[in-house]
């Protein structure tokens, strides 16, 4: 199955968002992808020294976009890829801050 990517455009930035498996064909993977938090802005107002040319985007992560950026190691987080905690509240990423709660059976 080959499935679309986005990665993060800021400087040194590791965050990655797969398109995710169970993803209805009706739905855009751009839509999708802004619901999970990433963002799109001129790339001149992210990049640096990139030209003004307002046309370009670029893609930041949710953690970049919330100024807790750039992810700088991978780990099992479903948003930016970064790593993640177990909490008591769910498995807590250390960047973006998504929450994937526990299932019931295995979180004792």
């Amino acid at each position: 199955m080959i499935r679309n990517a986005v990665t993060c455009d800021r400087e040194k930035c590791l965050a990655l968002y797969l398109e995710p498996e169970d993803l209805p064909e009706v739905t855009r993977f751009e839509d999708v992808m802004v619901e999970a938090g990433w963002v799109l802005r001129p790339a001149a107002d992210v990049l640096p020294r990139y030209p003004a040319e307002p046309e370009v985007l670029a893609h930041l992560c949710p953690a970049c976009a919330a100024g807790r950026g750039p992810v700088l190691e991978h780990g099992g987080c479903p948003t930016c890829a970064g790593p993640t905690e177990d909490l008591d509240t769910g498995s807590t990423c250390r960047y973006c801050r998504k929450v994937v709660p526990h299932l019931a059976d295995e979180w004792c």
